[in-house]
């Protein structure tokens, strides 16, 4: 069999098919590629959403502090370039309402006018006056419905972050009355510490008042030992000079009779042989003189009548006392005194003093004597040599009592001295008297200091209890209903409230307006996949190739119209979606697919089967810029540049109004598919009627496999 030679026609109809074949193999690339980099990370590009922010909030004053939290959270929006919030602008409320209306916002948040005043209210004086501020999110399902679950998330966002602003200004007014608590305590520790100054007075002047109180205890024991030891030695004194002054007296009394009895005596010796029958008064009389004489030396043995020897010996044993008392016992005179009492004294034995014991032996002797004589004198005569040794003993004591009468002249004197002496512990009284007088001055100084100190002390802990009252008075007490009521508020001092203009139900409904344009244009491109552009039937009757392309599109328009109302009757019916305008809405799906088929139509006209692939390439563009799931702000820039190109985008923009409610859109959605209709069809009609081919090139395919 002969090998068939391929034409010029067959190897382009082959280079086409191989043409069609790759773009076949690419219409899953294509379809992929372009809706995944059109969708490939629209959460972190809502930064390219434009949203206002309204702030309403009027600012507060609080301890001399400008509490402005809106003004706050405002900057924070506008000034936030993070990619995952939206793009916020501050503008007013009405600006905003409209902005919201017409698209040129997708969602605005209303900061309230009390926002401020609420974030203080949690530190107020009224803890149930405390309350909680609403920021409203606002946005219009007839634009997108995805920006308003975005927006409520970022609400959230927002409201914590003012919620975090009204937190750390109550935190604030807590930590100022911290402040002023501290300020109050430091005052009461200024108090504390007046009060421990005081106390340090109140010490200093108690230890003065110690020191002075021992002093003035130390003066007035001197001064009572002083003069316990003077009066003691004044008495003795005055005993011991009261003795002697008598004794003296008896002593020179006793001395003259005895000088007397002695002249006697010599002279009765003398003429006793003449005078015998004078001894017994002779005898009497000199027994009279000794026994004067030991009275005088002895007394009567009595405190008040010691005698001579008595005083003396009292004398010494002061000297005693004296010299045993180590106050007196350094005093020169006391000493002088005392030496001369022991020298008429003599040493002290065990049965007394020598002198004194000496001077009433030979009294006793003597007074014995003249009693045995005075006894014996009419034996006289047989005595005389007794009489005659007697006197030679007289005469010897005598010659002692002259010696004895000189010492007790020494005494008189050392008397004299012993009274200096008592002037001397007299003066050391008065020296006692000025330190217990000197102590006593302390002692009220250091009083004056003590009440100086207590006053201080005093003033200290007035105002220590005073501030502490005061920091008493700074810390709040709460019921349990306002500790409720506050840390309810304090818990959520910010609440989001969402409110949606043009609210749809649920997510199907924000779907709607995208799939129910996609459907129309996908039965627009399908009608002339079944028919064909220009009818076979109007080419052979010769008609005109206009009215051929006319009625080429008719036959589809009336199958697109059939599309549409059961688009519509499946949508609303069928799955249950309420469109806020039905009536609207079935005839702009009507136009829809109108307008739809007659782009299709053209692109048959005009490329022929070619044109059903780019009706393809035109659905898969349309299907990643129209904007209708994600706001297109979110897509890359290639697709927003031909979002507004494409009529799918004004399609979905117009149906979700009349879905969702409002009427942004719907005008320009109506106008713009009115255009593309009338164009699309101008373009079809004139090509076919200017276009010089065989019929075959408008009733066959370009090829064929």
């Amino acid at each position: 069999m002969a090998k068939r030679i391929q034409t010029a026609g067959d190897r382009r109809r082959n280079r086409a098919v191989r043409i069609a074949i790759g773009a076949i193999a690419c219409i899953p690339l294509i379809y992929g590629g372009a809706l995944i980099w059109a969708n490939q990370d629209p959460t972190h590009r809502l930064d390219k959403i434009p949203a206002a922010v309204v702030d309403l909030d009027q600012p507060v004053t609080q301890n001399g502090t400008t509490v402005d939290v809106g003004k706050s959270v405002a900057h924070e929006l506008v000034t936030d370039d993070s990619d995952n919030d939206f793009d916020w602008v501050k503008t007013d409320a009405a600006t905003a309402r409209a902005g919201l209306k017409d698209g040129t916002y997708l969602a605005t948040i209303t900061l309230p006018k009390d926002l401020s005043a609420n974030a203080v209210s949690l530190g107020g004086d009224v803890p149930t006056d405390a309350s909680a501020s609403h920021i409203t999110i606002t946005t219009d399902d007839g634009h997108n419905y995805i920006v308003g679950v975005a927006a409520k998330t970022i609400g959230m966002t927002i409201s914590q972050s003012a919620a975090k602003s009204v937190s750390q200004q109550y935190l604030s007014q807590i930590y100022t009355g911290f402040d002023q608590i501290g300020g109050k305590l430091g005052e009461a520790a200024d108090g504390a510490k007046q009060l421990a100054s005081g106390a340090g007075s109140l010490e200093s002047g108690t230890t003065q008042l110690e020191s002075g109180a021992q002093q003035s205890a130390t003066g007035a024991s001197q001064l009572a030992s002083g003069l316990g030891t003077l009066s003691s030695g004044a008495q003795s004194l005055k005993s011991g000079t009261e003795q002697v002054s008598s004794g003296a007296s008896a002593l020179s009394n006793g001395a003259g009779q005895l000088a007397g009895g002695a002249d006697t005596l010599s002279s009765g010796l003398t003429d006793l042989k003449d005078r015998t029958t004078n001894l017994p008064d002779s005898a009497s009389r000199l027994d009279s003189g000794a026994q004067a004489l030991q009275k005088g030396l002895t007394g009567s043995g009595t405190a008040s009548d010691p005698g001579y020897t008595g005083g003396v010996d009292r004398l010494a044993d002061s000297c005693a006392t004296i010299a045993a008392n180590p106050l007196t016992a350094a005093d020169p005179i006391a000493a002088q005194l005392c030496d001369g009492i022991d020298q008429v004294a003599g040493a002290k034995g065990a049965n007394g003093y020598a002198n004194s014991l000496a001077l009433r032996t030979g009294a006793q002797q003597l007074a014995d004597g003249t009693a045995t004589l005075n006894a014996q004198a009419p034996a006289l005569a047989q005595g005389i040599a007794q009489a005659s040794a007697g006197a030679s003993q007289l005469d010897s004591k005598l010659h002692d009592a002259a010696a004895g009468a000189q010492t007790l002249a020494g005494g008189a004197q050392q008397a004299a001295s012993g009274a200096s002496q008592l002037a001397s512990a007299a003066a050391q009284a008065h020296s006692g008297a000025q330190q217990l007088a000197t102590g006593t001055a302390q002692l009220a100084d250091g009083a004056k200091s003590l009440d100086s100190g207590a006053q201080q002390l005093s003033s200290g802990s007035s105002q220590l209890a005073d501030k502490l009252a005061d920091g008493k008075a700074s810390v709040p007490t709460y019921d349990s209903a306002e500790k409720k009521h506050l840390s309810g508020i304090a818990a959520q001092p910010i609440a989001l409230a969402q409110d949606k203009l043009d609210s749809v139900p649920s997510y199907g409904y924000g779907l709607t307006p995208y799939f129910m344009a996609l459907g129309a244009w996908v039965g627009g491109l399908s009608i002339y996949m079944l028919l064909r552009a220009i009818p076979h039937r109007a080419v052979e009757a010769g008609r005109p190739g206009w009215l051929a392309a006319l009625i080429g599109y008719l036959r589809g328009a009336w199958i697109s119209l059939v599309q549409a109302a059961l688009l519509y009757l499946v949508v609303t019916v069928g799955i249950g979606v309420h469109p806020a305008n039905p009536v609207g809405l079935a005839l702009f799906i009507g136009l829809c697919s109108l307008a739809f088929t007659a782009v299709n139509h053209a692109l048959m006209v005009l490329f022929g089967s070619r044109g059903r692939f780019l009706g393809l390439i035109l659905l898969v563009l349309q299907v990643a810029a129209a904007g209708a799931t994600y706001p297109i702000q979110t897509t890359p820039a290639f697709f927003q540049f031909v979002h507004g190109l494409l009529p799918l985008t004004y399609a979905a923009n117009a149906i979700r109004s009349l879905v969702a409610g409002g009427g942004a859109g719907i005008g320009v959605g109506v106008a713009v598919l009115t255009c593309w209709l009338f164009a699309t069809l101008a373009i079809s009609v004139g090509v076919t009627a200017l276009r010089h081919a065989r019929k075959s090139d408008l009733l066959l395919p370009d090829f064929a496999i």
